[in-house]
């Protein structure tokens, strides 16, 4: 089986991710840096050597308040949590004992001893197991306790991923990250107690994926306990919340707008978490926010085209730089996120292209990105994996019905599903973009064609019956809801399930270690300086919010969009009968025009913190209709009924028209 990283996904969407080689330059920084070398898991089964690269450490990284972001230390604490990735098989009783061997190794090349874990760590994962893992050192008049969960391969714990709950016995937030999280505290005061660790504690805590989530709740709850006057450790030793350095990678939303025992997420008590994302990455979407779920403390993102047209292209160039490094020294596949683009099927086509789709993709295994890249849909300027999946899951959702819809139809298929997928004894490679395929494609081609039970013949031919039978369960719960979902956004789920593979290489950790190192300047120095490179080091983005304006009700609409200087950045001219032309949509903004058969919609996607003139020349043909659009950010949910928005940090301007043919100019500030 591969090597996976988990995630919860509405359509089971699910990742392989995959270590590299980071073999970096041997020349440390001339500032009193300490840099070691430190291992991580395999690729796959065949694969018997572990993958190497080189951390850096200092004792400066926690000199300063832990509110104040350090790149090199969310550096170091990415080499934390993927050194946690459990290796392949045997599976006899040795291997049980030391599926910790890397980051056991990965400690003690830092400095750190007292190397511990827990009792979960040392046998089969689980539906509920969490793997654990602590080691500390002195420093001055303090010690440095490192807490971390396991990050990967963990096999079966991957289904409790699948476990939302209703939020009753985890004060809304996601149940099985919550569950995990207490289970690390405890663990963690364990570790203070055991080791007789007194007077001043500096907490450091990192996960990836799912041990990102659970390193996210984690450190909220401790937080929560200082700020409450409460105590971390039973044992008398004292920390405090400017002691508590937490970073997560592409981690999950297991935080909720609608706590009641904690502070709100986005309150600054949490200013010393933070939560690196890539926005292209589809896990760290998910539970989605229409749920109200989030994260704990301040997310920062890496480099995207949408948010820094100017500059990408340069900071692509050091990024390339590093997963090339990878790739020279490990034949890995390259980063090809940037490829993505709609496609979809013209309405006059839609039952002829359906149909033919769904024959060839599921019956002969035709290769679904090539029909997405031969039927390009040119009514969707600029369009990138962020703002495709961010519209799908919204809509999804909104198909699903609310938390406990969702809790009721889904989680149990999900769940079940994932036990059998993540079995560690069959150590097989296993095909998820075949199954994602099967899964979409199955659920449309009943949806769609009308034909209930028709592809579960077809599943279990293929998966075999048990697994097939699973498989199955999940597609007819995903039936409904995801047809609707297509209905409603026809080509943006047609081309995820066409790039499905493509948006998952996002997670992978190789390419999550190619955008910090990017971000780190004693990587980018090294490189330059052993190289003879010109790399610049890229900061990441303390927002990937955008504005978003939609128009509802037209049938005819004429769009214009000016920045603040005058600029005209959108030019929509619209059609009556058939597809809007797009005569302008410049880098930076994203149009998209839908044509229904009787109303039509535009949406357009902009940076936020500027002001705006739109001009809209618009018709609508039923003389009463009411017309609007709205712009606002995107740091909005629902709350768990799925009825009532809660406002994060929400903007809206709302205008209604009448339904003559008219011309009209409005400025918005986003």
């Amino acid at each position: 089986m591969k090597k996976t990283i988990p995630f919860l996904s509405l359509l089971a969407t699910l990742a392989c991710a995959s270590c590299s080689n980071t073999l970096f330059a041997k020349a440390a920084p001339d500032n009193g840096v300490e840099k070691s070398l430190f291992h991580y898991a395999p690729v796959a089964p065949e694969k018997t050597d572990s993958f190497e690269g080189d951390v850096y450490f200092s004792r400066n990284y926690f000199e300063h308040f832990s509110t104040e972001f350090d790149p090199h230390l969310a550096s170091a604490s990415l080499c934390m949590a993927i050194s946690s990735f459990t290796d392949f098989g045997p599976y006899d009783a040795s291997w049980y004992e030391n599926q910790s061997k890397y980051l056991k190794e990965y400690f003690g090349a830092i400095g750190f001893n007292s190397f511990t874990i827990n009792e979960d760590y040392k046998k089969s994962a689980e539906f509920g197991t969490i793997g654990l893992a602590a080691a500390k050192r002195e420093i001055g008049d303090y010690t440095i306790v490192a807490v971390t969960p396991r990050s990967g391969g963990y096999f079966r714990e991957w289904a409790n991923n699948m476990h939302l709950g209703d939020g009753s016995q985890s004060d809304s937030m996601h149940e099985g990250w919550y569950n995990a999280a207490n289970k690390l505290l405890s663990f963690l005061d364990g570790y203070v107690s055991d080791n007789n660790i007194q007077g001043r504690v500096k907490l450091w805590m990192a996960g990836f994926s799912r041990g990102g989530a659970t390193a996210n709740i984690a450190s909220a709850l401790i937080d929560n306990k200082l700020a409450n006057g409460q105590k971390v450790f039973s044992n008398g030793a004292s920390t405090s919340r400017e002691d508590v350095y937490a970073y997560t990678f592409e981690a999950p939303q297991g935080a909720n707008v609608n706590v009641q025992s904690v502070r709100k997420p986005k309150d600054a008590l949490y200013d010393n978490i933070f939560n690196i994302v890539n926005p292209l990455d589809i896990v760290p979407k998910v539970p989605m926010k229409e749920y109200g779920f989030t994260r704990f403390g301040r997310d920062k993102y890496v480099t995207n085209r949408f948010y820094d047209p100017s500059g990408y292209d340069d900071n692509r160039r050091t990024y390339n730089a590093f997963q090339d490094l990878f790739n020279k020294n490990k034949s890995l596949v390259p980063n090809r996120s940037d490829e993505f683009i709609m496609g979809g099927f013209e309405v006059t086509n839609f039952g002829t292209d359906i149909a033919a789709v769904i024959a060839d993709v599921l019956i002969h295994d035709w290769e679904f990105a090539t029909y997405v890249r031969d039927h390009e849909d040119d009514t969707k300027a600029n369009y990138d994996a962020n703002i495709a999946t961010s519209l799908f899951l919204e809509e999804l959702t909104k198909q699903i019905g609310g938390r406990d819809e969702f809790v009721r139809k889904l989680q149990t298929p999900l769940e079940n599903l994932m036990l059998l997928i993540q079995n560690e004894s069959s150590q097989i490679q296993f095909p998820m973009g075949k199954l994602l395929k099967t899964i979409f494609v199955s659920a449309l081609y009943e949806g769609v064609l009308g034909a209930s039970g028709k592809a579960k013949s077809s599943i279990k031919s293929t998966w075999g019956d048990a697994m097939g039978e699973e498989i199955y369960n999940l597609t007819s719960a995903l039936r409904g809801p995801l047809f609707d979902a297509y209905w409603e956004k026809p080509n943006e789920t047609f081309s995820l399930a066409g790039y499905c593979s493509m948006i998952m290489q996002n997670h992978y950790p190789d390419f999550v270690f190619a955008h910090l190192a990017s971000q780190d300047s004693y990587y980018v120095d090294n490189y330059n300086s052993t190289r003879g490179d010109s790399l610049r080091v890229v900061p990441l983005m303390n927002s990937a919010d955008y504005g978003r304006m939609s128009f509802f009700g037209y049938n005819d609409i004429g769009l214009r969009l000016d920045n603040s200087d005058g600029k005209r950045v959108v030019n929509v001219d619209g059609h009556y009968l058939g597809k809007s032309d797009v005569k302008t949509c410049e880098p930076g903004f994203a149009f998209g025009y839908y044509s229904y058969a009787t109303e039509e919609k535009m949406e357009l996607f902009m940076p936020k913190g500027r002001q705006y003139n739109i001009s809209m020349l618009s018709y609508s043909k039923k003389p009463s209709h009411r017309c609007e659009y709205w712009a606002y950010y995107e740091y909005f949910a629902l709350d768990n009924t799925g009825r009532t928005q809660v406002e994060l940090d929400h903007k809206k301007e709302k205008v209604c028209f009448g339904s003559d043919r008219h011309k009209r100019d409005v400025r918005v500030d986003i």
